[in-house]
């Protein structure tokens, strides 16, 4: 089963192929007067949830304190990146394999780098550099496994698909294995979920997904045996505990519930949440910081990020469908995948649905790697959007 096969009812053929396809961008799409090229409802979609973030920040942290002016800062350069979108041709990674292979490359140097680096809180995921500027490495090994995957794939439509596919899986559980060692489950999760998204693309039968996904979990299962940490250990267990008959809860997930509790319809108002702003619910900035946000500003503010993250979603799938090359299918598609994956396994922590594995929540988590990483690959996606759908 094929690439085509595979979307044979969601896609025109035209769309494949690119006959009668236009494939030039459409030139009256500009923002504020700019020849920026951005797609409006993307566009303000990630502003508005971006604010969203910011503003439930500063209800924790307060707005002259050093991490909200550091996320401030995130926030600007991430916009001024997307605005380059323009400036940067996907086709370089579509026509060429050094590019992605370079920067798949330097990816899997970074993480060797920050297996040697300083432990934080038992986790060494981070590279530091002067003036006290970190980075998380994983976070750009997700947007490196993405590009390389979809040239990977889109060069090998019509090659034996099973060795194809033993080797992409070489590749992929090399680096699983790196972002494991940190440990960091939650990220390696993600990065799992991206390859077999791409497998579900190049056309694999249920019967071989089925196979490959029993096989890599008992990997993933024999790998954290080792690996993972006393603390996350204790979170899978924890997780596991609260659905027996004791229902026992970690005290993170217990915190976040009662802030999502105490929030109600309209919230506490901004800066009133207790619960966040002194410390009772833990990582209320980053891994809980839906917990925080409905706390200050209640259920409504969580039916309007659903319906923003929904937006998007729709946008991504809108573009999978009108993509009218492989490289640019699959690209989009295992970018739909890692964003909403992030989106459902924090909700899910952040509701007692899930263990908690330190994910960020997409626009609203405290976190700079994540959100720099989340523009570049938009913008990628938009000049992909932009230059060749006619949309």
């Amino acid at each position: 089963m094929g690439f085509k096969k595979s979307f044979k009812n969601f896609i025109n053929p035209h769309t494949i192929t690119g006959e009668g396809l236009e494939l030039k961008s459409r030139s009256d799409n500009r923002l504020f007067g700019v020849g920026v090229k951005l797609d409006p409802p993307l566009f303000i979609a990630i502003l508005i949830l971006s604010v969203l973030g910011l503003l439930n920040l500063a209800g924790i942290v307060g707005a002259e304190s050093v991490f909200f002016k550091k996320q401030l800062t995130f926030f600007v350069i991430g916009i001024f990146i997307l605005f380059l979108s323009p400036l940067i041709d996907y086709k370089i990674f579509k026509n060429y394999s050094l590019p992605s292979v370079i920067f798949f490359g330097v990816s899997i140097f970074l993480l060797l780098l920050t297996l040697q680096a300083a432990p934080v809180r038992g986790v060494t995921a981070w590279l530091h550099f002067p003036l006290g500027i970190s980075f998380e490495t994983s976070e750009i090994v997700k947007l490196a496994m993405i590009l390389f995957l979809a040239k990977y794939f889109s060069s090998r439509i019509n090659f034996n698909s099973i060795y194809a596919i033993l080797i992409s899986g070489i590749y992929t559980f090399l680096v699983i294995f790196l972002v494991f060692s940190q440990p960091d489950l939650g990220s390696a999760v993600i990065l799992f979920l991206i390859w077999l998204s791409s497998v579900f693309l190049f056309g694999l039968t249920k019967r071989q997904i089925l196979i490959a996904v029993i096989f890599l979990v008992i990997i993933f299962l024999t790998i954290g045996i080792f690996i993972l940490q006393p603390y996350q250990q204790s979170r899978i267990t924890s997780f596991l505990a609260s659905w027996s008959s004791q229902g026992n809860e970690s005290y993170n997930v217990l915190q976040a519930k009662i802030a999502i509790g105490s929030g109600g319809f309209w919230g506490l108002g901004f800066g009133s949440g207790s619960q966040a702003k002194f410390g009772i619910l833990p990582e209320a900035t980053s891994d809980f910081a839906l917990a925080a946000l409905i706390e200050q500003f209640g259920f409504v503010i969580l039916a309007t990020v659903l319906l923003l993250y929904l937006v998007i979603l729709s946008r991504l799938f809108l573009i999978t469908l009108r993509a009218n090359d492989n490289f640019s299918k699959f690209f989009v598609f295992m970018f739909l995948i890692y964003f909403s994956s992030h989106i459902v396994i924090n909700i899910g922590m952040n509701l007692g649905l899930l263990p908690v594995t330190g994910l960020p929540l997409p626009f609203i988590s405290y976190g700079g790697s994540y959100f720099i990483s989340l523009m570049i690959g938009f913008t990628i996606l938009e000049n992909i959007r932009s230059k060749s759908l006619n949309f």
